[in-house]
């Protein structure tokens, strides 16, 4: 069985519930997992929920601790941000150890930087099978020594980066296209992409949208 696991933590539950029922809707056997701190209601329609105290702040390794003190399985990890719109399953029929979806060229950003070079994955889609469970707990370690701004925001994606270049380890690389795509406009046609990435509050009200029309599900 594959497990689909998340990370949410607060009252805000609407998008959560969206890419539960897409994970519902696109991989009826997975097992869906709700990864979360002391107090969040859990979200509806899971078959699980792990809590983990968390300070409220330290997001990024507080994620990756939820995600390596899981008990090794097949597993696709997913924002909340997303709907999921085909099986992932078939995924596992190829080896690998870690699975990540990669940026193309997106060009810098206000500073200058060169995004897809500095956080070349996007960890919005991550999967895992039993044999790269030590890539999680030592990218929960790496993220863990980062400056406090990295562990409020991207540290994950730096982490992940890190371990990707350094660990001795099989890495399927995924195009963020396919697996892991943000689409431009509200009316632009994804029915061809396995995942698509509501980030940034324009897509979150486009992907609230598809909830209510496709799914059901409204605020």
């Amino acid at each position: 069985m594959i497990t689909v696991a998340f990370v949410h933590v607060g009252n805000d539950a609407l998008l959560p519930r969206i890419m539960v029922a897409s994970v519902r809707r696109a991989m009826p056997h997975a097992q869906v997992v709700h990864l979360t701190d002391e107090s969040t209601p859990a979200i509806a329609d899971v078959d699980e929920v792990v809590r983990l105290r968390y300070d409220g702040v330290h997001l990024m390794p507080y994620r990756l601790e939820h995600f390596a003190r899981l008990e090794p399985c097949d597993a696709i990890f997913l924002d909340t941000d997303i709907i999921v719109q085909k099986d992932l399953g078939a995924l596992f029929e190829t080896p690998f150890d870690i699975a990540l979806t990669r940026r193309e060229a997106i060009g810098t950003d206000p500073a200058g930087v060169d995004v897809a070079q500095v956080m070349p994955y996007n960890t919005g889609v991550m999967l895992s099978t039993r044999g790269g469970w030590d890539f999680w707990r030592n990218a929960w370690r790496v993220c863990e020594s980062y400056t406090e701004e990295a562990r409020r925001w991207w540290g994950d994606q730096y982490a992940v980066k890190a371990l990707a270049e350094a660990a001795p380890i099989r890495i399927l690389e995924l195009a963020c296209d396919a697996y892991n795509y943000s689409p431009a406009t509200q009316s632009e046609d994804v029915s061809g992409r396995h995942v698509v990435h509501y980030k940034g509050t324009e897509r979150k009200a486009w992907m609230k949208r598809r909830g209510e029309l496709e799914l059901g599900i409204c605020g």
